[in-house]
Parts: structure tokens; sequence; C-alpha cells
């Protein structure tokens, strides 16, 4: 038996096509909704399909298969039957619709596609100007932490156009380094008792050239009465040191014992602004800080005790001694050697507004080598390289 499968838009427009083409006369033996054309899926149409074959073919099969012809009338008839009610239940209407849906559907998912290629696209290029960002900021020896809040931060609150700018990035930089950090300004002199200004630090960082530079710039330079004091009985280098700048500046200079020599030095001064060196302490010398702590509580006078850290130190170094520093509740902080490094991000890493920067030192040089603090000086030891290249 030779059969032939016809294709069309509705079932009865298939049937016609094969009746044309057969003629009035066939029986059909199959019906199937297929796809076609499209591209990978989308767009294509749903037609029907159906099988068919000649009246005088399917008699001829049937009767050497021993069936009655009245039998398989009877069969194409309940096929063409069901077909046809099928048929009249899926009108062209409602088969438009739902090619109208399937249509639509598609439509949506290539959208979302497109969408999601379009982000990705933005996303990649938004992270790699953050990259560059990122490779300056660990050239300036800024912390993991500080750079990994950074990155979220501009990841979320800067558009595309503000992350391929470097100029808008590095202003951004700059801004957020700035609102964490606020500096104290000059000392300032009381009137009636004298201003006690207390530098505590670890070894090394140059508390008493510091020491001696401000009691220079206010004795000599503000015509100020000063005096020095020192509670350091462990470095008699550091003692005969300090006592050779008081003296050059004719200076009254104490060597301090204990907590009752501290008080009474204090209460019977007669200077406007003393200046007090303490001995170096680790921060891990728990037992040494608590020492300096008792000294410091036997005054009633406010004392302005200032935290001196070197700008050469690590930044992990850096977060352990002003967190362990804090039991001497200092409120101020001066950054030494500020000559001796290339890289400050480890400075600015550990910097809060509530511990105010009060004073740099740039060399050796007494009086000349020290400064007011200004946040700008810092920003400007930054290097841009990598955002520069862009």
């Amino acid at each position: 038996m030779i059969y032939r499968t016809f294709r069309a838009p509705t079932y009865k427009e298939a049937v016609l096509s094969a009746k044309m083409e057969l003629g009035s006369d066939v029986y059909i033996l199959g019906r199937k909704e297929v796809k076609e054309g499209g591209f990978l899926g989308l767009f294509s149409r749903t037609l029907t399909e159906i099988t068919v074959a000649k009246n005088e073919d399917v008699i001829g099969s049937m009767e050497k298969k021993g069936n009655k012809i009245g039998d398989a009338k009877i069969g194409t008839d309940e096929k063409e039957k069901s077909a046809s009610q099928e048929n009249n239940r899926r009108t062209p209407e409602k088969m438009e619709t739902e090619e109208h849906k399937t249509v639509m559907e598609e439509l949506k998912e290539i959208k979302s596609r497109l969408e999601k290629m379009a982000e990705k696209r933005s996303e990649e290029k938004h992270n790699s100007f953050l990259e560059k960002l990122v490779m300056d900021l660990t050239g300036n020896d800024f912390s993991k932490e500080f750079i990994n809040e950074i990155r979220e931060k501009f990841e979320c609150e800067l558009s595309l156009s503000e992350v391929q700018n470097p100029k808008v990035l590095e202003e951004k930089l700059k801004n957020y380094i700035l609102s964490s950090i606020d500096t104290a300004g000059p000392i300032e002199i009381g009137e009636g008792k004298p201003t006690v200004v207390v530098l505590v630090g670890p070894t090394g960082v140059g508390k008493t050239t510091t020491i001696a530079k401000l009691a220079a710039t206010y004795g000599i330079v503000q015509k100020r009465k000063v005096e020095l004091l020192t509670i350091d009985s462990y470095r008699i280098a550091a003692i005969e040191q300090l006592g050779k700048y008081a003296e050059l500046m004719q200076i009254p200079y104490t060597v301090i014992n204990s907590r009752e020599e501290f008080k009474h030095a204090i209460m019977n001064s007669k200077s406007e602004i003393i200046f007090v060196d303490t001995a170096g302490r680790s921060q891990k010398n728990n037992l040494g800080l608590a020492e300096m702590r008792n000294i410091l509580d036997g005054v009633k006078v406010n004392l302005d005790i200032q935290l001196v850290i070197s700008a050469t130190t690590k930044y992990r170094d850096a977060l352990d001694i002003m967190t362990r520093f804090n039991q001497l509740m200092y409120n101020k902080v001066i950054i030494t050697k500020l000559d001796e490094t290339n890289t400050i991000g480890s400075m600015l890493s550990i910097m809060n507004p509530e511990k105010k920067l009060s004073y740099f030192t740039t060399g050796q040089g007494v009086p000349d080598d020290i400064e007011i603090a200004e946040k700008e000086k810092l920003l400007d030891m930054l290097v841009f390289e990598e955002l520069c290249a862009g």
C-alpha cells in the first residue's frame, strides 16, 4: 500500500490538500501535530500532518490480509469521525491563540536570556575596572579588609559609567578615605592650668625626638612657657638625649620615677604647656602598659594623651598597637617617619574619626621636621598607576 503525508496549518486544510492531489476517495490513516521552521527551536510554527492512502490501495491491502472491506471502512469512518470531532473542538481561533501564546512565551525567554547576557557583560566590565583599583590599593599597602570593603561598596553604589572613569574612581576613593579620618589641629593651650601633653607608643617610633620638636615649636618659636618631663627610667640614653635638648632650649626638665613625683610635678608647674615623654612599651607588654596607666592616673587634670606610631609599621602591627594602647585612653595620633616610606595604605587602613590625627614628622631635624596633620598630605602620597594607565 502506498501512502502519502500532507501538512497544513489546520486539519481541514491538510485533508483538502490530500483530496486535491489524490482525489476525493481517500482514507485518513493517521494525524499528528508537528513543528516546522524557526531557529534552534525558536519561532517555529505548529502544523497538522495527516497520513492518507487511496481507497483502492486500502481495499486491496485489506483483502490480502483477509479482512472485510466493510470493517475497514467502518474503522476508517470512525477515525474520520473522531478526527472531525477533535478538529471541531480545536477551532481556528483557538489554535491561533495557542500559537500566539507559544510565540509570546518564547519571546519572553529570549528577552530574559538577552538581559542576562547584557547584565553579565556589564558586570564583567564593572569588575575589570574595579580590579585595577584593587591593584592600586594593594600597591599602596592597604589592608585586605579595607580593599574588600571598598570593592563591595563601589560594586553596589557606582554605575558602570562611573567605574569606567579613572578620575571618578580616584575621587570616590579619596572621599571615602577622608570620611574615615579626622584631624585635631594644633595643641590648644588653656588658661590658669598647664596643658599636659603625654606621648605614648612602642619603642623606636621617635617619641623623644617628637617631644623635642614640639617643645622647640612652642617654647622657642611661639615663646610659650614650656616644661619637659620624662617617665622613662629604663633608657638612660633617652633621658640624656632629652636632657640635652632641654638644656639647649633652656627649658625646665624633670625625670619622673613614680606616680607621686608625676603628680607633684604637674601640680607645682608654672608652665603653660608640659610635654611628657614616656618609656617605649611593646603593645604586648600588658604589665608595662598598666604601670604607665597607674602613673598617669595620679593627676586630676585632663591629659592630652597622644599615640605615636611610625608610618613604616605593618598593618597588622599598627592595628594591634592602636588596639592595645587604648587602655591608656589616648585620643590623638602622631604619625612619624613619613619620609621613610613610599606607601601610606597601612596607616590609612587603621584610621577612624575617633582617633584624631594631630601631627606628622618628616625627618630628624628639630624643630623643622614636624607639621600639623592634614588629610590631604596622606592622600597625596597615594599612587594610582593602574588607573592612570587605564
